[in-house]
């Protein structure tokens, strides 16, 4: 039941609204904000009022019997609303809901290093899980008591050396977890997951089309998976080996691959990945030097299946090497990063093709800070990590579409010393997650690994 469903409350609220009709100098917004500051707006022919009011908000006090009164003085001058006692209003874009941590992750093991989210349901990858690179994926889920651990994932074959977790993906109550190496020989796997009424059941493997060592994406929308597989350091020895994207559908008897995706014949072709209903992002980074900018390729599926329908190139010449580096999508808009040289750019789909609308760059960031390395979309909202910023302690940036284009509406600051805050994000309606990935700070996370066990916190976004 509502807390103004009381009478006592009622009758309350029903002083003060009619209080609210007189030229006071303050609204009923002002008299039951939990937490507000601001400044009452006094008016030239209010004073008179003012006593008045006062008598009459103290009597009415005095007449609330007492087990209400604790309840009436929360609901006035409350400064730290919780979610639990916020009632209908809503908190302020960055505000932290939960910080998330695994059962059993040590000193390394790279936890935060991936998350994903959809609805109630989180999922955060630690790669390097107790030291032996096999990897572990965990599920948090929101109960009435918080988030809480729900799940650890780990592949039906996963061994040391797997890196199991350094890519996931959620939609629904499907997950997705990407294994870079397969017991140490090959090019990895995707692993699938569904809730069941009994936990959380793998359903699929999804193998690698090579053999060597490989970077690995993955996304995942609705019925259908997309995992990008890529070979920044091919060729070891041989002709290079192309990248390439692979769809894959839910069908009736299971989870099948229905379309190969392939871009210009180079090694970083999928280096990123995204999907959002029936339209497929895929990023390549320049690969020197047959292809020596970068580029995100978009796919479109048809009857006759699925189109390459544009190219989208960075506006920016001078940093358009990396560009591709990073992907989302979420409808109709389009989202490519950098691996931190640049702004992100927003592509929009228009009648008559993908148009760039807006760069992103954050209110503080300066080149060498990873904005935009990682990046997510949902709806009007996005969010942007730069894990590199304020000496690798890093930072993570909101951004709403307005009616005078996308705008930063918040700026999280990770802690001093932990290291990568935003080393990567993800968002679902109005909750994000961002990884945070402490290091040493003895090394980079593109070219070491991080030594700390990590977290992961959501926001109101």
């Amino acid at each position: 039941m509502p807390e103004f469903d009381d009478p006592v409350l009622a009758d309350i609220r029903a002083a003060a609204e009619a209080a609210e009709h007189l030229p006071l100098s303050f609204s009923l917004e002002d008299v039951l904000a939990e937490g507000s500051t601001r400044r009452l707006r006094r008016r030239p022919w209010a004073h008179r009022f003012g006593v008045v009011l006062v008598a009459a908000a103290i009597l009415v006090v005095f007449f609330v019997p007492l087990p209400h009164l604790s309840l009436f003085k929360r609901l006035v001058s409350s400064p730290n609303p919780s979610p639990a006692t916020s009632g209908s209003r809503t908190l302020p874009i960055g505000t932290r809901l939960a910080e998330l941590k695994a059962s059993d992750t040590v000193s390394g093991d790279s936890f935060g290093s991936a998350v994903a989210i959809a609805g109630k349901i989180a999922v955060v990858g630690a790669f390097d899980h107790d030291d032996d690179d096999a990897g572990r994926a965990y599920v948090f889920t929101k109960t009435a008591a918080g988030w809480e651990q729900t799940a650890e994932l780990k592949g039906s074959d996963t061994v040391a050396g797997d890196n199991f977790g350094v890519a996931v993906g959620i939609s629904g109550t499907t997950i997705v977890v990407g294994a870079s190496s397969h017991d140490s020989t090959s090019a990895g796997r995707a692993y699938v997951f569904t809730k069941t009424a009994s936990g959380w059941k793998q359903v699929a493997e999804l193998s690698s089309p090579g053999t060597s060592l490989a970077h690995i994406s993955v996304a995942i929308s609705g019925t259908t998976i997309v995992v990008g597989w890529n070979y920044p350091n091919s060729p070891v020895s041989g002709p290079a080996q192309p990248g390439v994207a692979y769809v894959y559908t839910k069908t009736a008897t299971g989870w099948r691959r229905t379309a190969v995706l392939r871009g210009p014949n180079t090694t970083s072709f999928g280096y990123s990945v995204a999907v959002s209903g029936s339209t497929v992002v895929v990023g390549a980074i320049s690969a020197p030097p047959t292809d020596p900018v970068g580029r995100a390729y978009v796919y479109t599926k048809t009857a006759t299946g699925w189109r390459q329908s544009a190219v989208l190139n960075s506006p920016d010449t001078a940093n358009a090497f990396s560009f591709g580096f990073s992907t989302a999508i979420s409808g109709s808009t389009a989202l490519v990063g950098s691996d931190g040289t640049g702004s992100v750019y927003v592509f929009t789909k228009t009648p008559t093709g993908w148009r760039n609308v807006a760069g992103l760059q954050g209110s503080d960031t300066v080149t060498g800070d990873g904005f935009g390395s990682t990046l997510a979309i949902s709806g009007t909202t996005a969010v942007v990590g730069a894990s590199e910023s304020a000496d690798d302690s890093g930072r993570a940036y909101f951004f709403n579409k307005t009616a005078k284009g996308w705008r930063q509406v918040a700026g999280l600051k990770g802690k001093v010393g932990g290291g990568y805050f935003g080393f990567s994000v993800a968002i679902s309606g109005t909750t994000a997650i961002v990884g945070s990935v402490p290091t040493s700070g003895a090394v980079s996370p593109h070219v070491g690994l991080p030594v700390s066990p990590g977290r992961a916190y959501l926001y109101r976004a």
